[in-house]
């Protein structure tokens, strides 16, 4: 059933009224479910029309209509524990409806009442505050994806780089996510500061730039995340080069210090009948010296380098 709040002079839930004429004249705030909004309760003909051609909801945004506007949240999940979150709102002069299923507008009113106390509230002052209440925890969320950008990085920097990509990938959707989801909310504020249809006072026009300089803010942040996180796949990419250079350069030392042996294998599997070493008593032994020699010394050069 559809849940009715009073703006003015406090915000508060009332009863809901009979019929649309004994509504309140005071501005007021409904929340209904997807059915009750397809029924026409308590909407003018002109926004039962505009929900009943409406699509599916899959982003922020707002519309300037003749009467009213209308737009969608789609809120995106901000922990591991929650599904993204989606909801209509239609604005009118003395109005804001809520189309929902599933009740996060109404949990976030119920925190409004006991967090925002205004002496002279409004349809403007409430959506302006509603919108900051969206965003109220993003700074923390995006501190989160920073730490474990932060420890992969500590990772790397380890040498330990197992699942790496499979971890900063899932690290950059979230920055991605939030990154739009940002840019939506500043259309949003954008359109409402238009104030086509007059609905907003002066004072309400400047809390919604308040909330754009927020939402502007949080999307720098969101920008600076995305640049560290490039940032971190550039150094472990330098770390895999390090660790591959290293194979190489312990592969080189290798075939450097046995290439010598390697010919002398080769020069005596020749077995041409006139060898003198084949038919020497010692031929075998002095092959055995010259070889080990042969790598005492290379593995000398090779430390007098720095090679090993």
């Amino acid at each position: 059933m559809a849940v009715y709040y009073s703006i003015r002079p406090q915000l508060a839930e009332i009863p809901a009224p009979e019929n649309e004429d004994s509504q309140s004249s005071l501005p007021h705030i409904i929340i209904m479910t997807p059915e009750e909004a397809a029924n026409g309760t308590f909407l003018q003909t002109n926004m039962y029309a505009k929900l009943e051609h409406s699509q599916e909801v899959r982003f922020c945004k707002a519309e300037a209509h003749k009467d009213f506007l209308y737009g969608t949240f789609v809120i995106p999940p901000k922990s591991n524990n929650r599904e993204k979150i989606a909801f209509r709102y239609l604005i009118a002069k003395d109005r804001i409806v809520f189309i929902e299923d599933g009740g996060f507008v109404k949990q976030m009113i119920d925190k409004m009442q006991q967090a925002i106390l205004r002496e002279n509230p409004g349809i403007g002052f409430f959506f302006s505050d509603f919108l900051d209440m969206l965003i109220s925890e993003d700074l923390l969320y995006l501190t989160e994806i920073e730490n474990q950008i932060a420890h992969l990085e500590d990772e790397v920097l380890a040498g330990t780089l197992e699942n790496f990509n499979h971890k900063i990938m899932a690290c950059r959707r979230k920055i991605l996510v939030c990154s739009h989801y940002y840019l939506q909310l500043s259309d949003i504020s954008n359109i409402l500061q238009q104030n086509d249809h007059g609905f907003f006072t002066r004072n309400e026009l400047a809390s919604f730039r308040l909330f754009s300089e927020r939402v502007g803010r949080l999307h720098e942040e969101a920008l600076m995340l995305r640049e560290y996180s490039t940032q971190l796949r550039e150094v472990y990419q330098a770390q895999i080069d390090i660790r591959q250079n290293k194979i190489m350069k312990i592969l080189t030392v290798v075939t450097t210090i046995f290439l010598p042996l390697t010919l002398i294998v080769g020069w005596y599997g020749m077995n041409f009948k006139y060898m003198p070493e084949l038919s020497w008593k010692y031929g075998y032994l002095a092959v055995i010296l010259l070889s080990a020699v042969i790598v005492f010394f290379c593995v000398r050069i090779c430390r007098k380098k720095h090679f090993l």
